[in-house]
Parts: structure tokens; sequence; C-alpha cells
């Protein structure tokens, strides 16, 4: 699957672009951040303007991922938005604030955004990978019996 905005085919203004991002992303990226699988929503509304092209990103869905206590596996929901600006205009400067700025090059005609997706998806995997809830019914016994010691027991 292409995740690629071509330049050239993007009328002036501002359209929306939708995709399913699926595990075959790991393929194209060649690596997976341990995430076992994955469902994400990507949005990107593109607004295309005389020496710019905004993008507004956003990306809603479920990964699936070890837990930090268990190894089982975990869906866990993720939601990120990000800014990326291209410009093939060199005397343009990025409005303040700007997260990311590229300018590109003469012949640039498309812009590939599987990078930016696995890592915004990366990104907004919680650091502690583990349900809300835990411990729960759905952790191993063995994990609900450690995590009820108390600190008198152990």
């Amino acid at each position: 699957m292409s995740y690629r905005l071509v330049i050239s085919q993007l009328p002036q203004g501002e359209t929306l672009h939708e995709w399913e991002i699926r595990a075959d992303l790991f393929e194209i990226i060649g690596s997976s951040y341990d995430i076992l699988d994955l469902s994400v929503q990507a949005q990107v509304r593109a607004r295309r303007e005389a020496g710019h092209l905004r993008l507004e990103l956003h990306l809603k869905g479920w990964v699936i991922v070890p837990c930090d206590r268990g190894l089982e596996p975990i869906q866990l929901p993720i939601e990120t938005s990000h800014e990326q600006i291209y410009s093939w205009d060199t005397l343009y400067l990025p409005p303040e604030g700007t997260e990311e700025f590229y300018t590109l090059g003469p012949r640039e005609d498309s812009v590939d955004l599987a990078q930016s997706f696995y890592d915004y998806i990366c990104l907004a995997i919680p650091s502690k990978r583990v349900r809300p809830t835990c411990p729960d019914g759905a952790c191993p016994p063995y994990i609900q019996a450690y995590l009820e010691i108390s600190p008198e027991e152990g």
C-alpha cells in the first residue's frame, strides 16, 4: 500500500485524504517497535498554497503490544495529531510554532507519509504499556498475585 501524496495532483486549497493503516506499514518501514498488530485511521487534511503544502495529520485507532507486566498481548487505544509543512519556495519561512518543516527540491513532486505515520503511531503508544484497569481478570494469575502483594509481605 502506498501512503504517498502527489503534489502536482493536489488542487489549490484544501483536500482530505484517508488511509486505513494496518500491519503492512511494518514491511514498508522495516521495523515494528514491538507492535504485534494495529488498526489506525489516518486523516490528512492537505492545504496547497502558492509556496507551500500544509498537512494536518490525525491518527486514531488501536495497537496490540506486549504488556509490560506479563508480556501478554494487550490492545491500547491511540490518538494523535501533528502538522507538517512542505515548501518548494526556498524563501518561505515556516510560521512560528511549526512542528515539522521540510524543503522540497525542485524535482520532488510527492510526499511519502509512511515514515511519518509510523513515527506518530509509535509516539502515541504510552511509555507504560499496561491496560488502565490492570490488574484485572484479563491479567494472568501470577501477575495478579504479584501485583496484589502488600508492601509488608514483599
